[in-house]
């Protein structure tokens, strides 16, 4: 465990036996600790809070002792953390770990082996190919088309649109083939 008494704080406290504390000096506070007698067993303790930046100097009775032994359980506990952390991952992915020769940041980067670029460039042209032919549709035809991706039923369809069952199949095909004329997404459909 780290020596929290190198570490700077802003206040210094002395915690009195009835549990009052006063602030004190630096000197004071980690002033060399008594030795136990048979009178008062308890070793000297002391409470170490570096995020809010003070030390506290525990009184030698039963209350500094489990304050005082709670305290460094949690700060040991907090240091390993740290460095299983920092095992875990020895970076931030957003914060640079380094700077170049020419001064710009170094990042960790992360490649994703099982990506397939080829495939993700393919798949955002189908999409925008597929995007700007629906733009070009009447407004009828795109709200059909949003019925068929949601799988509405037909008859809900038909009742939407006042048409007979026939008459939603017929539209269907009607889309379908509108959409495979379309020169930008011919190239999709036709089996290579």
């Amino acid at each position: 465990m780290k020596n929290y008494q190198k570490l700077y704080y802003q206040h210094y406290y002395e915690m009195f036996p009835n549990g009052a504390e006063t602030e004190v000096t630096r000197r004071e506070c980690f002033a060399p600790a008594e030795e136990p007698t048979p009178a008062n067993p308890f070793k000297q303790r002391w409470f170490y809070d570096p995020e809010a930046s003070y030390a506290v100097r525990l009184p030698r009775n039963q209350t500094g002792e489990v304050l005082g032994k709670r305290n460094a359980a949690d700060l040991k506990a907090s240091e390993r953390y740290q460095v299983r952390k920092a095992e875990n991952c020895p970076g931030e992915l957003d914060k640079p770990i380094a700077y170049g020769d020419d001064g710009n940041e170094v990042f960790i980067e992360v490649t994703d082996e099982s990506a397939d670029i080829l495939a993700i460039l393919e798949d955002q042209e189908r999409l925008s190919a597929l995007i700007s032919a629906l733009e070009r549709l009447a407004p009828d035809d795109r709200e059909l088309w949003t019925c068929l991706v949601n799988k509405v039923k037909k008859q809900d369809i038909a009742d939407r649109f006042n048409l007979t069952l026939d008459g939603v199949y017929y539209r269907e095909k009607r889309l379908k083939s509108i959409l495979r004329s379309d020169n930008t997404l011919k190239s999709f459909y036709t089996d290579n």
